[in-house]
This record gives structure tokens, C-alpha cells and sequence, in this order.
């Protein structure tokens, strides 16, 4: 009762929000009129000071990355609404840059279909774009991405902002004016789709400027993917922007990175179905590693030629193995070569540790079985065989090769990524949908975004009906096409929806047998998908459509202009691209009178109708597909027609309404139709949708200790790349690998009790030669004086070489070995996650277990990666800088290789080969730096 009184007394926590926005809109307002008195020319100039104002200074820059609403955020959102007007002919609504506000703030703005999100995502862009740090725009498809970008790209351009898109299969672009002369002239003489003075909400299509809007059309011209991301904004869908963060931290040079700007602010469209609906799909990139197989039968060969403990050494603790000189040499005179430890011999040095690991660490029955010529990895948590799952970096091919079967090719993941977690990187986040609400608890807890439902322009006059339910699919599907046929003899436009394709195409079969006219969307060709449903709102459109297909455009009552101006020119054989500005203002005319005359008759006949054929687990899908009707204010109707045999009532709730229709004894044929049933179904949703939120958040747990890792790892990979404080790191990393080493070995605190030989025969075995240990009084002093040998060693390598060319070997072996062990890690954690719930029946938190384990493995795999580096960084030869090129030159191709052949895992994810720098001038740069 308190509370009722409260929220009537001072309004719920969302009405204060848009109140308090609402100021901020007015501020706005009062500028409108003073910039539609100054010219294209004062307009474009003053668009340039404010970015040099605000570029130039970092506390400005902070408070708008804040969310701050400055002064400059407002005269920024003013200067967009008049370059709206000016350059596409659109004045943003109150509620278009209350909207825009929110994402500002770094907030999800819910706004109605039809409520123009497209237009309200250039305000917020705009103004975060002048930090110049960068500003992406996330959409759910390459269409759309390139749509949006080339749609709204006049307004970034006449503000002097430079625009880029990214697309999935690795193409570029960047949007650039049509006739860029033209589209000076214009600014130059003060040409304006929107009419000075004009100040109503909407511009009547006989008041257009035709010639102003031709000469302020762009394109999107080709051009390299850094290119596109060095743009002030950036268009793009979740997946390519995952994949190239994931790509750039697998590259071998600063060239090939193409997200240079920081992850500083991010909108994302449809909000929902990217941070919700594919939470749980990782983005993981994974390829064949296609080494030649005939190099483990090599190494299989010489390991068996070895003996433990005399030629090598096994850490079980750690599952690391380790050669002693004497095997070394035993190695170099079977295989023989030289020097194993040449950089040519990396490749062979690797599968010769993997045959040893082979057959030291990996037991037949226990770690894996062998079953018709195939090695089976045993999950070690569960005693369950993984059938397709494969040990990485070449353990399994080792394996295959000691138990005699055919060695098959590897698949590795190479790198991987959550949306949660790669959204989570950028310092602000914001995002735009019709349907935010129903998982506002998620938004806040997983994202830390709070969600704002923003007012609709007009009233909202959509009629939602009751569901109608029936006892069969047979006699759901009856009652669907019975009211489509109905309608459709009126008309009426009409849009179903359907959760499955195969629900779409069962129901097309029946409106043929009924010689109805439709389309049917399936989300397979956005393109033409987006420009069926722009015309769906025609009179006499019947549209079938999949819960995936049609999102992001609107759909008009009476159907889109400028869709059907397009259609007029191409029936006349014109390109619409090149047509005169005469032949477009014909076809834009033509056009404007057809669907203004067919408007009228679709709103007497109540608009559009929505038919649901299925509730979706989820209330927001269903409220999606309903959104689709009543935009602007406009008339329209929506209606779920069910059957008790459909997933979500036969599992949930479906016995609850099967009583009530025996009660009621309702015939066959007849549905039952009452609000008590529609809440039913709404209560079992949001059971599901609860569910559904834990499941998403326990997931996110676990990836969040794999993404503390991958963070450091990257963190450090970056440093290497840049040859950022390399001799830091070496000095560091051999402290640590020392200190562990003599703590693991000498476990006595007192000198006397000490037994060195161990630790002499590890330092051999990592220096190549005898260390002297001279006699200390503590364990810190020991170190320091091991800690100076060591790095001694290090210094007469780089006086031999040279410190550039020093560092070009450090940096190799360091990457190199950073990515072997980074992968094999990544394996580990998958296996480990897979058993891990087991611990459960122990009575230990499964999380909490994972949490330590994994720890510790990133330890080993941290303590690896110091040693291996130490060792073969001591141990290398260089006889010329050819054999360094050509190191780094077989590096760069495997990368190349594994991004070539990679599969990019995600929900449109594609194989795409990078287009870099060749290698050979990659190479000849860095010969000139040495």
C-alpha cells in the first residue's frame, strides 16, 4: 500500500528518469531554431569546433565517456537533429533524443518498433565519436550493418565525422559521398531536404527537396579492415567485432592488428537477442593444424631410443617433461643434426616433447582407450569417453602415432570469447531494443545496465487480443488459415509468426492449397528479407516470417516510399543508384502517392494484423513479433492462436488449460479463449525465463575465470608484440622460475641441510652448461647470485647478436611459445569445466573447485612458459639473420595458415582470410631495424 502511495505520489524510478531526461530534450529544443538560421556552410564549421573542442581536451573527453550530459552533449545532439533535417529529410522526436540521452548514459533505451532506433543511435554516436576514441555500432547482421551505415551515413559525413563498416566476410568499407562534388555544391549553396523555417514534427512528401536528398546520397566504398576501424564510428555485427579482437591478439605483428582504438563505447541494436538470446555461444575461432604428420613418427622413433630419468626427466606434478644433455645429444646424433635447439628444429623439438609426454603421462585405459583405430580421450572426472574430442598441439597425433593407428588431422581451438565478456570490455556500453524490460534484473546484474522504457511518440493504439487455444496442431493451423483468409479478402495486411522454418513452410503449403499470395522470410537473405517486410504493411501483404527474420526494419502501413520508388525505377530498367535527379523525384512522387492512398485504406481496416502460431519460452520474443503492429501510433491488432500439443504448453503449464477445456467441455474445433489463459501461459514463461537467467549466470562464472586469464595472457602477449620492457620480463620471469625451482628443491631453510645436486642438474639442463653455486647464507642471497648467472648467459647472447636482433629472437620464442601453451590451456579448462560438476556430489561448490584448479594450471602453464622461454632462448643458435627471417617467416605462416583455414564459431560466423602486409615486406622492414 506504501509503495502504491509512493509511486503515485512521485512516480515510479522510470517515469523520474525520462522526467529528469525531458530538461535535457528541452535544452535541445531551444537550439533548433537558432541553427536552422545559420547555413550548411556555419552549420558544417561550427560541427568542426566543437570536435576540435572536445578532442583536444581529456577532462571533456572523460565526463562524455562518463555519460555526462555537458553542454557541448547537448549542442552535439542539436547539431545532429538539423543535420537530420537536412541531409535524409528526418527530424528527431522528443522521445528520439530522450532515446538517444540513455545511451548516453550508457544505458538500454527500450523503444517501440517503429520508434525509429536507426535515427536515434546517430545522436548518442555523434556526441561520443567527438572524444575521438572511438565509437562501434553493433547490429544483429552484415545487412543491416551496411543499411544503417549508408542510411544515416549523411549525417556523420556532413558533420565532418569519417565512418566505417566491418562485415563477415573480412570486407571493408568506408561511406563516402555519391558525387562528392555535388554533395560540396550543396553544402557550398545551402541545399536542404527539410525547408528553412519549417518547425512541424513531419515533412509532407510534396515539401521533400528531391535534388537535396540525391546530392546528399552515399556509397560504401571498399577499403582495408583497419581502415574501418580508425573511422571516428564503426558499424558492425557482435560476431565480426569478437572476431577481430579474438584475431588481433593471435597476430605476429603490430601491422596485422586492426582494432586500433580502444574498446571505448559500443551501442548495441536489438540488445536483447545479442546479449540474452547468444550469451551462450562462445565465439571460438578453431582450425586444422596441418603440420606434417611424418615429423611425430620422427620424433616417436627417437624418444623410443631414450631412457627416463637418464636422457629425460618427468615432472607428473606438473605433466611437463624435460631433456637432459645427455639426451640431447643421443637425440642430435640419431636424428642427425647438430643443434636440436636450432631455431630450424623448433617444430621437431615440440612433437619430440609431445612423444615424450605420449608415453610417460598418457596411459592406455586411463587417460584414453583405443577403439577401432581411433584414440578415445576418458574424461578423467567423469570415466566417460569424449567421442570428436581431440588432444591440441599435436599430444593426440603423438599418441596416435605410439599406439600405431592412422594419425588423423588436428583441430584446435585457437582462441575463444563470450559475448558477455567481450561486451564487458568496452568502458561504456549501451543498447537499443523494443523489448528490454522482461530481463531488466539481467541486464543490471550480468552488465551493470539499467533499462529506461522510453515513451512512444503517439498513444499507443494497438489492440492485443486474448490467445485463442485449441486441443491440436491440426486445429490450430485450421484457425490460423481460416483468419488469414478472411482478412486477406478485405485487405488487410497480415504477418505471421512462426518459431520454426519448418512451421513457416507447412503453413505456406496450406495458404497455396488456398491460392493465397504471401512471402515467406527465413532469415537466409537479409537483404531481400528486409525489403519484403518494408512492404508488408501494403494492402492485400500476407507475410510469413521466423522469429529471426525481418529484424531491424519497419514496417509502414501502406508500405515504404523509398522501397517502392526503387521498385518503380528498376520495372522502368533504370539503376536507382544512377538515376537522374529528374527520374527519381518522378519515381519518389509516383511513390509517395501510392502508398499515402494505401495508408488510408489499411488504417479503415484496422491496420496491421499480427498472428503468433507459437509461444516462444521467452515473453520478449512474443512481444517482439506483437511490436510489429501499432507503430507511430498507427491502428493495429495482435493475436497468438495455439494448440495444447505446442513445446511450450505440452511442457509447462499445458495440463492447467486441458482441465479447464474438459470442464468447460469445450468441442472439438472450438478454442478456449479467456485472460485467465493468457496468464497461465505468461506465468509458465516466466518460470522458464528465471530458469533460463540462472543457467546464463552460472555459465558466465565459470567463463569468467577463463576470462581473468585470457585478459592476462593478452595483456602480456601485447607487451611482447610491441617490444614493450622485454629485458623486464626476462629478468622477471627467470627471478620467478628460480625462486620456484630452489623452493621446490631445497626445501630446508638451513644451507647446511641443502642437497644441490638436483638444482646443478636443473640449472644444466636450463643454461646448457655448469653453473657454479657458491656458498650463501639464505635462500635470497642463493637466488640473487643464480638469478645474475643466468642473466649473464642472456647478456653474452645479446652482445654476440646484437640487442635488435636479440630482441626479434626473444619476441619469436616468446609468441611462439605463448600460443602452444595458451591453446593446450584453453583444452584443459574445457575438459576440466566438463567434470568439474561432479565435486558437486562430494559436497564441495563445483565453482569454488574450478576456481582453485584452474588457478593452479595457469600457474603451470605461466611456470611452462618462463622455462621454455629461458631455455630456448639460451640455447638457440644463429648462424645468420637469414635463419632469424626465416624463423619468423614460418611463425607468420602458420598464423596465417590457422586464420586461412580457421573456423570462426558463432552464430554467423565464416572463415574470412585477413588481408595483411606481405611478408616479405614485413621481413625486409625488420632486417632494416636490425
Amino acid at each position: 500500500m506504501i509503495d502504491w502511495l509512493l509511486k503515485k505520489i512521485i512516480g515510479t524510478k522510470n517515469e523520474r528518469e525520462v522526467k529528469r531526461l525531458r530538461k535535457f530534450v528541452e535544452k535541445i529544443n531551444q537550439k533548433e531554431k537558432e541553427l536552422d538560421g545559420l547555413s550548411n556552410k556555419e552549420l558544417v564549421s561550427l560541427s568542426k569546433e566543437l570536435f576540435y573542442k572536445v578532442s583536444q581536451n581529456e577532462e571533456l573527453k572523460d565526463q562524455i565517456t562518463k555519460g555526462r550530459i555537458t553542454e557541448e552533449v547537448i549542442l552535439a545532439f542539436a547539431l545532429v537533429r538539423e543535420a537530420g533535417k537536412r541531409t535524409i529529410g528526418l527530424r528527431f522526436f522528443d522521445v528520439q533524443l530522450l532515446g538517444g540521452l540513455v545511451l548516453h548514459e550508457g544505458k538500454i533505451a527500450e523503444m517501440k518498433t517503429g520508434e525509429g532506433k536507426t535515427l536515434v543511435a546517430t545522436s548518442a554516436a555523434y556526441a561520443n565519436a567527438l572524444t575521438d576514441r572511438g565509437v562501434h555500432v553493433v547490429t544483429v547482421n552484415d545487412y543491416l550493418a551496411r543499411r544503417d551505415a549508408q542510411w544515416m551515413g549523411p549525417i556523420y559525413k556532413f558533420l565532418g565525422l569519417e565512418v566505417g563498416v566491418i562485415n563477415s566476410d573480412y570486407s571493408s568499407y568506408r561511406v563516402e559521398w555519391v558525387d562528392e562534388e555535388l554533395a560540396q555544391r550543396a553544402i557550398e549553396e545551402d541545399w536542404r531536404v527539410w525547408p528553412k523555417g519549417y518547425f512541424e514534427e513531419l515533412l509532407p512528401s510534396e515539401m521533400v527537396n528531391v535534388s537535396a536528398k540525391k546530392a546528399f546520397f552515399t556509397k560504401l566504398e571498399p577499403c582495408d579492415r583497419r581502415s574501418a576501424y580508425q573511422a571516428h564510428i564503426t558499424y558492425g555485427t557482435n560476431n565480426e567485432f569478437g572476431f577481430d579482437y579474438l584475431r588481433d591478439n593471435m597476430a605476429f605483428s603490430l601491422e596485422e592488428i586492426v582494432q586500433v582504438k580502444d574498446h571505448h563505447y559500443a551501442i548495441v541494436d536489438e540488445v536483447d537477442s545479442i546479449l540474452i538470446d547468444e550469451a551462450r555461444v562462445p565465439l571460438i575461432i578453431s582450425g586444422p593444424s596441418q603440420m606434417d604428420t611424418s615429423i611425430y613418427y620422427k620424433a616417436d622413433q627417437a624418444v623410443r631410443q631414450l631412457r627416463r630419468d637418464e636422457d629425460y626427466v618427468v615432472d607428473e606434478k606438473n605433466r611437463t617433461v624435460q631433456l637432459t644433455e645427455k639426451g640431447i645429444r643421443k637425440l642430435e646424433e640419431f636424428l642427425g643434426i647438430e643443434n636440436l635447439y636450432d631455431l630450424k628444429h623448433i617444430d621437431l623439438l615440440h612433437a619430440i616433447n609431445q612423444a615424450i609426454r605420449a608415453h610417460e603421462l598418457f596411459k592406455r585405459d586411463v587417460h584414453y582407450i583405443v577403439k577401432d583405430g581411433e584414440v578415445l580421450i576418458v574424461d578423467e572426472f567423469t570415466g566417460r569417453i569424449l567421442p570428436g574430442r581431440r588432444w591440441s598441439d599435436g599430444l593426440h597425433q603423438a599418441i596416435e602415432v605410439k599406439e600405431g593407428v592412422p594419425v588423423q588431422q588436428e583441430n584446435q581451438t585457437l582462441a575463444s570469447i563470450t559475448f558477455q565478456n567481450y561486451f564487458r570490455l568496452y568502458q561504456k556500453l549501451a543498447g537499443m531494443t523494443g523489448t528490454a524490460e522482461t530481463e531488466a534484473l539481467e541486464f543490471k546484474e550480468i552488465y551493470g545496465l539499467d533499462v529506461i522504457v522510453v515513451p512512444t511518440h503517439k498513444p499507443m493504439r494497438r489492440k492485443d487480443l486474448p490467445d485463442m487455444v485449441f486441443k491440436t496442431k491440426k486445429e490450430k493451423w485450421d484457425a490460423v488459415v481460416k483468419l488469414i483468409e478472411e482478412e486477406h479478402k478485405k485487405g488487410r495486411p497480415i504477418l505471421v509468426g512462426t518459431i520454426s522454418i519448418e512451421d513457416s513452410e507447412h503453413l505456406s503449403k496450406l495458404l497455396e492449397k488456398r491460392k493465397i499470395p504471401h512471402n515467406v522470410l527465413n532469415a537466409k537473405h537479409h537483404e531481400k528479407e528486409a525489403e519484403i517486410i518494408a512492404q508488408a504493411g501494403r494492402l492485400g501483404a500476407v507475410t510469413i516470417s521466423t522469429n529471426m527474420a525481418g529484424r531491424g526494419t519497419d514496417i509502414l502501413l501502406g508500405g515504404n516510399p523509398e522501397y517502392l520508388a526503387k521498385e518503380i525505377l528498376r520495372k522502368k530498367g533504370k539503376i536507382p543508384e544512377t538515376a537522374t535527379q529528374e527520374e527519381w523525384k518522378q519515381a519518389l512522387e509516383e511513390a509517395y502517392r501510392i502508398t499515402e492512398e494505401e495508408k488510408k485504406k489499411v488504417i479503415e481496416l484496422g491496420g496491421l494484423l499480427v498472428i503468433g502460431t507459437e509461444r516462444h519460452e521467452s515473453r520478449r520474443i512474443d512481444n517482439q513479433l506483437r511490436g510489429r503492429a501499432g507503430r507511430q501510433g498507427d491502428p493495429g491488432e495482435s493475436r497468438f492462436i495455439l494448440s495444447l500439443e505446442d513445446d511450450l504448453l505440452r511442457l509447462f503449464g499445458g495440463d492447467r488449460v486441458k482441465k479447464m477445456m474438459e470442464f468447460l467441455k469445450i468441442p472439438e474445433g472450438e478454442p478456449i479463449e479467456s485472460r485467465m489463459v493468457t496468464k497461465a501461459i505468461e506465468n509458465a514463461q516466466k518460470r522458464i525465463e528465471a530458469q533460463n537467467f540462472q543457467i546464463r549466470k552460472r555459465l558466465l562464472e565459470y567463463d569468467n575465470v577463463a576470462n581473468i586469464q585470457r585478459q592476462a595472457v593478452y595483456s602480456m602477449r601485447r607487451d611482447l608484440l610491441e617490444g614493450k620492457d622485454l629485458e623486464e620480463y626476462l629478468k622477471e620471469w627467470t627471478e620467478d622460475l628460480l625462486n620456484q625451482k630452489i623452493a621446490e628443491l631445497l626445501p630446508e631453510e638451513e644451507p647446511e641441510l641443502w642437497d644441490l645436486k638436483p638444482l646443478q642438474d636443473y640449472l644444466r639442463e636450463l643454461a646448457g652448461r655448469d653453473i657454479n653455486i657458491p656458498k650463501v647464507r639464505d635462500k635470497e642471497e642463493l637466488l640473487e647470485v643464480l638469478v645474475s648467472e643466468v642473466l649473464k648467459i642472456l647478456e653474452e647472447k645479446k652482445e654476440q647478436w646484437g640487442e635488435a636482433l636479440f630482441k626479434e629472437i626473444l619476441k619469436t620464442i616468446a609468441l611462439s611459445n605463448l600460443d602452444h601453451l595458451w591453446r593446450e590451456h584453453l583444452h584443459i579448462l574445457d575438459r576440466l569445466r566438463e567434470g568439474i560438476y561432479l565435486r558437486g556430489y562430494a559436497a564441495r561448490d563445483p565453482l569454488v573447485e574450478y576456481k582453485k584448479e584452474a588457478f593452479l594450471l595457469f600457474e603451470n602453464m605461466l611456470f611452462t612458459l618462463k622455462e621454455r622461454v629461458l631455455q630456448d632462448l639460451i640455447r638457440v643458435q644463429i648462424a645468420s639473420q637469414e635463419e632469424v627471417e626465416e624463423q619468423v617467416r614460418k611463425e607468420e605462416e602458420e598464423r596465417e595458415r590457422l586464420l586461412k583455414s580457421a573456423i570462426f564459431s558463432g552464430a554467423e560466423g565464416k572463415a574470412d582470410k585477413p588481408k595483411r602486409k606481405t611478408l616479405k615486406e614485413r621481413l625486409r622492414e625488420k632486417r632494416k631495424g636490425v
